[in-house]
């Protein structure tokens, strides 16, 4: 997988995979765990090991994940990881047919059903995390006026951003393997950043 690579999906059974919200869950355990395997994914998303592994096979089947040869290699216990960082689709791309803009419909109510359940776990769950972390938490609205090519510039900005964060902590981990036996240095945790940036009448 290449630092940042994100998959662009034109496909509609492609985009099927992700107006499931099973394999929508396994996808972000991939993406938080790295690496791992069928067992242990299916304790991350509580559920069985079968109905895991059959969900497992078709997002490898779209080659959206794929077995770490280096650990699979013995073939007793498949381990998993994901293709791409991330994928992305746009509607337009899915506008000239009913049936597979009602796919994307569900693809992206799936993807904001399971950012609200991690915003609200927060909620419920941030006086656990302490004062540092809850003060350096981020929860923001702003309404703009814009035309569409200036909220395409905002929209690449803001990307670009993200992705020069998302490299940072590619490059502490990588550059401190063992940073969790100096706890003289702060701790990396995982963190969920979503936007919604869109056009709306008063």
């Amino acid at each position: 997988m290449s630092p940042g690579s994100s998959r662009r999906i034109k496909n509609v059974a492609e985009l099927r995979m992700f107006a499931h919200p099973l394999r929508l869950r396994l996808f972000y355990a991939l993406t938080a765990a790295e690496e791992a395997t069928a067992s242990r994914l299916a304790e991350l998303v509580d559920e069985s090991l079968s109905l895991v592994s059959y969900h497992l096979r078709e997002l490898a089947t779209h080659g959206f994940i794929e077995e770490v040869p280096r650990r699979s290699g013995d073939r007793r216990e498949r381990w998993w990881r994901k293709t791409h960082e991330g994928f992305s689709f746009a509607g337009s791309d899915f506008a000239g047919d009913p049936q597979a803009r009602g796919v994307a419909v569900a693809a992206k109510r799936q993807l904001l059903a399971h950012q609200i359940s991690r915003l609200e776990r927060w909620i419920d769950e941030d006086h656990a995390w302490g004062e540092e972390w809850t003060d350096a938490s981020l929860s923001s609205e702003s309404l703009l006026r814009l035309t569409a090519p200036e909220l395409a510039e905002l929209s690449a900005e803001l990307t670009a951003v993200v992705r020069k964060w998302a490299e940072r902590g590619r490059v502490d981990v990588e550059d401190r393997p063992d940073a969790e036996d100096r706890p003289d240095e702060p701790a990396q945790e995982h963190v969920l950043m979503f936007m919604h940036a869109f056009p709306f009448q008063p």
